[in-house]
């Protein structure tokens, strides 16, 4: 059972009444460096806040310098991301043969930052054992820190890139390494679309934290964004913690404003898209 400490911060990021949540993911530069959408972070974070977001993953950097956004908002809670990864640099001139991720910050300093949540990877099926033996071990480390300290952990499970899982989307794949999360002290599994409604509706009933989606790639337009988000809902899981889809979409406020409405509203895409007030059609790339 998690402490009251703990339930008191879930309950800040996974809405108590509609028992979902909807995060917003904006620690990729810490990742891939600069990235269009997040040249001004206080900017898209005071956006966060009219829209309605109830949590945003941000990287140290960007909470120490933009975090007095969230205190003048009155939010989005924060979710400390602690560990930076090579992960996504797949297909790029300084891509590695396995991806490799470190711990660079500490559940000390989400405490500081008055944090509600931190967040980190667990890959799995490496080409290398051994980074797959660092990953959970560092997820262990961290665990063990956020129950002592009352505060959230979101373990964020996927497979890893280049590695033995020949696809990271399918269902067996993606239950298979969401259950471990779980079985490591996770609060919340953050993970990967696993291909249809139904294998997710299967992963979410049988795991016994919340599950939200990850993103992933961006859409081609802001509508499928909107029927992916739907799909998670109709399937059962706890909300999304969306990054790219979010803030570089051509109208973030009206995206994060519809996305809200699916989420917490049990609103269809097209009743989404009506209240949201989009400035550009959401059917543009």
């Amino acid at each position: 059972m998690p402490t009251l400490g703990t339930q008191i911060r879930l309950s800040r990021i996974i809405n108590r009444k509609t028992q979902r949540g909807f995060c917003v993911a904006m620690d990729h530069a810490l990742h891939l460096g600069s990235r269009k959408g997040l040249e001004h972070p206080e900017e898209m974070l005071d956006t966060m806040a009219e829209a309605g977001v109830d949590a945003v993953i941000l990287p140290l950097g960007s909470a120490l310098r933009f975090g007095d956004r969230l205190v003048k908002n009155g939010g989005p809670a924060l979710i400390l991301r602690l560990d930076q990864t090579t992960m996504w640099r797949e297909g790029t001139p300084i891509d590695y043969p396995d991806g490799h991720t470190r711990l660079v910050a500490t559940v000390n300093d989400a405490i500081a930052l008055g944090a509600d949540a931190v967040i980190n990877y667990l890959f799995v099926a490496h080409n290398d054992p051994a980074e797959e033996t660092a990953a959970f071990r560092a997820t262990s480390e961290v665990n063990a820190a956020t129950r002592a300290a009352g505060l959230v952990h979101v373990i964020e499970t996927m497979g890893a890139r280049h590695a033995l899982a020949k696809n990271i989307h399918d269902g067996d794949f993606v239950g298979f390494h969401a259950r471990i999360g779980a079985e490591m002290g996770a609060d919340i599994i953050k993970t990967d679309w696993p291909g249809s409604i139904e294998e997710l509706h299967r992963i979410s009933a049988e795991s016994p934290v919340p599950v939200m989606l990850a993103g992933g790639p961006r859409s081609k337009t802001d509508r499928g964004t909107l029927e992916l988000v739907a799909s998670v809902i109709k399937a059962g899981a706890a909300g999304i913690l969306f990054g790219r889809a979010v803030f570089e979409a051509k109208d973030p406020r009206a995206v994060m404003r519809a996305c809200r409405a699916i989420v917490h509203e049990n609103c269809s895409v097209d009743e989404a898209i009506d209240t949201a007030g989009f400035r550009t059609l959401p059917l543009s790339a």
